[in-house]
């Protein structure tokens, strides 16, 4: 009746709105009407969430934790009812889209708590969602491959409204049709973390409490579907591909003729066999993006998203800029946050759809950046350099090599 009511009041608003947003835009109405009811939703979401949240305090407050499952069911049935749009049902016979595979009975839900999916993909595969569930039917988690568009969107529902939806991703579309596939989920404190086919995909913040959810649902055009779920310390587990190691005397970069069929792939990990010290230099090569953000190197101790490693150098150089100027950021990540930002505006060699040739200098007291032989950016130390055993390059960049120039 809450909704109903709410609803109703917003009719002759959002009336004068479209006739506003028409007038000073120049649209149709149906423009209009399409971009006012966006807005509404977002409005109807997030007065969702506060209810949520309101219920969730009192509870807290004033119920015991065997009391916990009945508030919930009658919070769902005053502003969701039996029929309502869009509900998820563990019920297979109430899906909208057949059930591949259910899993109701989760472990204790805490952070470490991993869910590995896999399965198969029908050749006619138009899209296929993996959603972590609540007893009120709310998905704390969506994530919905969808197959035509090479996307994976992430959502959440809260009494069928659906919230803000993620697409982007610095990993390429890595599902195929008529291939096998693997999702690994980790919940940790803050946010999902995922992999697909064994490479770290992307996160998603909680906008739900995380430690009510109770069901796992595979729904769409897969098939054989087969989840785990277990307890990590590390994530995600993978095997790394040392970063090639020349000793300074036979340092000879390839041509860049010979490089710039092979890329890496991206995000790039890789791993140095020995601590990135005084006098070693790192030779990243690379091509800019056509239309380009943002890119950054991070020379970190560890090859792990979570736990977070820390990071004694990330460089972030950004674009956008008007007359070939761009932001270079610098900065590090200890104790669990960033630290003091430094950043200079100036005129580099960083051109759309152009080479690159970067090197980080290791000297006795700061880390040197130079942009095709060009002095760019330094950044005196904050923490002791030999822990960096990892370097990991993400953004709008294409990465055609990584050498480690050695001292000896």
């Amino acid at each position: 009746m809450a909704v109903l009511a709410y609803l109703l009041l917003s009719v002759g608003e959002e009336l004068v709105e479209v006739a506003q947003v028409l007038l000073r835009s120049g649209g149709s109405f149906s423009e209009c009407k399409a971009h006012l009811w966006d807005r509404r939703r977002e409005q109807l979401f997030q007065y969702y969430i506060a209810q949520y949240e309101a219920v969730e305090k009192k509870t807290a407050s004033t119920m015991s934790t065997e009391s916990i499952d009945s508030c919930d069911y009658a919070y769902q049935e005053d502003f969701e009812g039996p029929n309502s749009p869009g509900s998820v049902s563990l019920d297979k016979s109430n899906s909208t889209t057949e059930v591949a595979y259910l899993l109701e009975n989760i472990t204790e839900v805490s952070p470490g708590l991993s869910f590995l999916i896999s399965g198969n993909i029908l050749l006619t595969c138009e899209r296929f969602s993996i959603n972590l569930m609540l007893k009120n039917s709310d998905l704390a988690l969506h994530f919905n491959p969808r197959l035509p568009q090479n996307y994976i969107v992430r959502n959440c529902r809260v009494k069928g409204v659906w919230g803000k939806e993620e697409v982007a991703s610095p990993l390429s579309f890595n599902l195929h049709r008529g291939k096998k596939f693997k999702v690994h989920i980790l919940i940790t404190d803050k946010e999902f973390l995922m992999c697909v086919n064994d490479r770290h995909f992307n996160s998603f913040k909680h906008r739900l409490p995380y430690k009510k959810i109770c069901a796992l649902e595979v729904k769409g055009d897969v098939k054989d579907v087969n989840v785990e779920q277990l307890y990590t310390e590390r994530y995600p587990d993978i095997q790394l591909d040392a970063i090639k190691q020349i000793s300074r005397e036979q340092f000879v970069l390839a041509p860049l003729s010979d490089v710039t069929n092979h890329f890496k792939l991206m995000p790039y990990t890789g791993r140095l066999e020995q601590p990135f010290t005084n006098g070693k230099n790192l030779h990243i090569r690379g091509r800019i993006k056509l239309l380009p953000h943002s890119f950054f190197v991070n020379l970190q101790t560890n090859h792990l998203v979570w736990p977070h490693p820390n990071i004694p150098f990330h460089l972030n150089p950004r674009f956008g800029n008007v007359g070939g100027k761009h932001v270079i950021c610098r900065n590090s990540w200890t104790n669990g946050k960033w630290d003091r930002e430094e950043r200079s505006e100036n005129i580099t060699d960083f051109m759309p759809g152009k080479t690159f040739h970067l090197k980080i200098a290791c000297t006795d007291i700061s880390y040197q950046v130079y942009l095709n032989e060009k002095l760019i950016a330094e950044f005196i130390f904050r923490d002791n350099p030999a822990l960096v055993e990892t370097v990991y390059i993400q953004g709008d960049i294409k990465v055609f090599e990584v050498v480690l120039e050695s001292a000896y």
